[in-house]
């Protein structure tokens, strides 16, 4: 009778392959040095894994699922939000509208959260990037990237229905510019050992984003029209096809 496998010792095997992963990428890790730094031998390893690939394969599809569940509640949130209200009018846009501060305070939340589990999985995406070369998984971020893009295209349309985005600007260079800035910010985080001020990071990028493209208002008095702040989204995601959909050797 096979000997069943330790979900303990199944985390433990997770997070010292984790360690490895970072340290030496994929093709340089070792399941000996996997097993050895959390007490285990390698006949341990193969009751829960069939290689090192799979279980990195499994560590891949275990963010995207946390980052489908961030993406489905904010969607839910958004549609939510604009079913309440309609499409922005010219007093949702004015300086100081309670709405506007509704829209940039559920968004900014949201924006957070997504940063937050990009910290939580630093290492995981650290190896899509510099440490899957020569393998499966070589390429499968920047794959994964440019149908973000798409999505951000669709999504900046669907603003701009909502009146909260100005049309003058095309939906490409939206979605390039919200791209570059979240991929450089997430390249530049996955490297750090400190953690960042999350808040004062999305506020700033809020501020210097939003105020580039939220549609102008004419000023109601002689009063100088003001543009109001909007927030920095994240992509839309439906259906999206999966970085863990290549296989692993």
């Amino acid at each position: 009778m096979a000997r069943p496998a330790d979900p303990h010792a199944r985390s433990a095997l997770v997070a010292s392959a984790r360690q490895q992963f970072r340290a030496h990428g994929i093709q340089r890790a070792r399941i000996e040095d996997i097993t050895a730094a959390c007490g285990l031998s390698k006949g341990a390893f193969y009751l829960h894994y069939d290689s090192k690939e799979a279980l990195f394969a499994g560590l891949v599809t275990q963010f995207e699922g946390q980052l489908d569940a961030l993406f489905t509640t904010r969607i839910g949130e958004e549609d939510a939000f604009f079913a309440r209200g309609g499409p922005f009018r010219a007093k949702d846009l004015a300086p100081r509208s309670a709405r506007m501060a509704a829209l940039t305070e559920m968004q900014a939340r949201h924006d957070i959260a997504a940063l937050e589990l990009m910290w939580t999985w630093r290492d995981v995406i650290h190896v899509l990037i510099n440490g899957c070369q020569g393998t499966a998984f070589d390429g499968v971020i920047w794959q994964a990237i440019d149908r973000e893009q798409q999505r951000v295209i669709e999504a900046c349309a669907r603003l701009k229905r909502a009146n909260v985005m100005r049309r003058d600007i095309s939906n490409d260079v939206l979605a390039t510019m919200f791209i570059g800035v979240w991929v450089l910010t997430m390249r530049k985080m996955v490297a750090q050992e400190q953690k960042p001020d999350f808040p004062a990071l999305i506020a700033e990028l809020n501020l210097l984003v939003g105020e580039g493209i939220t549609p102008r208002v004419r000023a109601p008095t002689r009063a100088r029209a003001t543009p109001s702040p909007l927030r920095l989204s994240l992509p839309h995601r439906r259906a999206p096809q999966r970085l863990s959909s290549r296989k692993s050797p």
